[in-house]
């Protein structure tokens, strides 16, 4: 027993203790490296005539630099967390197209819908399954 309390004392990770800010600033480094990534490989394909996937790539590295922005101002603190805002902006798009699901009850008294009637009916068996059916009767005579 003694052992085991011993394993579970001694952790085998360690663990950094990090600001909001630091990890913002290497969060918005990434996005500068991928920026210019995107920056190099668009100079490439507009070198090679490839002019339409040259604009695609310098859009992508746009976006990624504006996002790197927010990150830098957010670790400033001049703003508030970039992937909130976009959480929160894309709830708010989504309560204004919201519709709430209202559930069909049937009970016994009332006919049931037709379209209830429509999703619980059979479906038609297709040619390979009237195909195997007609075999199986010969078979069986």
């Amino acid at each position: 027993m003694p052992d085991e309390t011993k394993k579970y004392e001694q952790s085998d990770y360690i663990f950094k203790a990090r600001s909001a800010a630091e990890d913002c600033l290497e969060i918005a480094k990434i996005h500068h490296h991928e920026a210019k990534q995107l920056f190099d490989n668009a100079s490439r394909a507009e070198a090679e005539g490839r002019l339409e996937e040259a604009k695609l790539l310098t859009d992508l590295a746009v976006a990624r630099e504006a996002t790197a922005a927010e990150f830098e101002s957010t670790a400033r603190g001049e703003s508030s967390d970039p992937i909130v805002a976009e959480i929160l902006d894309w709830q708010e798009d989504l309560k204004e197209g919201y519709v709430p699901y209202k559930p069909t009850f049937v009970t016994g008294d009332e006919a049931a819908p037709e379209q209830l009637i429509e999703e619980l009916k059979q479906p038609k068996p297709g040619p390979i399954a009237r195909a195997v059916a007609w075999v199986g009767g010969l078979i069986a005579k």
